[in-house]
Formats: C-alpha cells, sequence, structure tokens
C-alpha cells in the first residue's frame, strides 16, 4: 500500500530515499504470473521475458526404477534381522556363563560378521546411496562390504579351527 502511495509525483518528492529506491526497482509480471524485478525501467525493458524453471524442475530427484513388491527383501528380511540380533543376547550369555567352547564358538564366529554386515549395509544404503555418491561408487562399496564379510567368515572360521577360539580370545583379553 505504502508502496503505490510512493509512485504518485506528489509523493516521491515528499517520500523517504527508500520509498524513492523502492519505486525504482520497477516490477514486470509474466504471463504464468510470477513478478521478476528490474534495476531500472530500460533493463526492464530491454531483458526478454524469461521465465525460470520451476523450482521442481530444479530440484527434480533422480529417477529410480521403484522394484517390485518381495516378501523376502521386506518383512521376511526384517524378521531374519530380527532373529538374528535377538540370538546374540543368549550366544554371548551362554559363552560368558559356559566358557570356550567349538559351537558357541562357531555359532559366534558366523552371526557377529553377519550382523555386522547388516548392520553396515543399512548405513550404505541410507548414507552413500547411487544419488550421493554415484551407481559405481555405491556398487564398488556394496561389493567391499561383501568382500569384507567374506574375509572376516574365513578368518573367524581359521581363529576357531586353529586357534583358541572367539571365546577364549576375548577371556585372556578381558584379563590381561
Amino acid at each position: 500500500m505504502a508502496l503505490r502511495l510512493a509512485t504518485s509525483p506528489l509523493a516521491m518528492s515528499r517520500s523517504s530515499p527508500a520509498i524513492r529506491l523502492a519505486t525504482s526497482l520497477r516490477s514486470s509480471t509474466s504471463l504464468n504470473g510470477r513478478i521478476y524485478f528490474h534495476a531500472s525501467r530500460s533493463a526492464a525493458a530491454a531483458a526478454p521475458e524469461q521465465t525460470p524453471p520451476d523450482v521442481t524442475e530444479v530440484y527434480k530427484p533422480t529417477a529410480f526404477k521403484i522394484p517390485p513388491p518381495n516378501s523376502v527383501h521386506g518383512s521376511k528380511h526384517w524378521d531374519f534381522e530380527r532373529l538374528l540380533s535377538a540370538s546374540l543376547v543368549p550366544l554371548f550369555a551362554v559363552s560368558a556363563i559356559n566358557g570356550a567352547h567349538p559351537i558357541t564358538d562357531g555359532l559366534l564366529g558366523v552371526v557377529v560378521p553377519i550382523h555386522s554386515h547388516i548392520g553396515f549395509d543399512a548405513m550404505i544404503t541410507d548414507y552413500l546411496h547411487p544419488g550421493k555418491v554415484g551407481v559405481f561408487a555405491n556398487k564398488a562399496i556394496s561389493w567391499t562390504l561383501r568382500g569384507a564379510t567374506l574375509l572376516v567368515l574365513v578368518g573367524c572360521y581359521q581363529f576357531n579351527a586353529s586357534d583358541v577360539g572367539l571365546t577364549e580370545l576375548v577371556k585372556r583379553a578381558w584379563t590381561a
């Protein structure tokens, strides 16, 4: 309202410099109703009427194909993760109470690396997705995790089969 009153010649002579500056910034309206501000009348006249890209076009998310629903990757995958996590509690308790045993050490050598793999895979899915690091880097990170998990599983087997075992290792490290 004050800007419209200040556009009259009488109001312009009595107005403050801030209002004169505001009125000198002429605005033009395009056909789609957007307002574009220009520094002067000559700049407004010389500038072609270009509509900037819409915000939804500039920040359009990267298109990806939505995979078909699969219960193995959905609810059953979630159930397996929870079962694996819940099995760690009694497994650690049995190892602490009974001490070193080949069956307990073997189960720990499988369950702990797979549990860690699932956690790191969720981290890769959430924070290192293809939209952020690129498709090649995402695949490379995922395959590096799979290779590292395989090496840890082989290492746990070798340690349990030819050395003292995981439970005895933790016991010795705890008392050292």
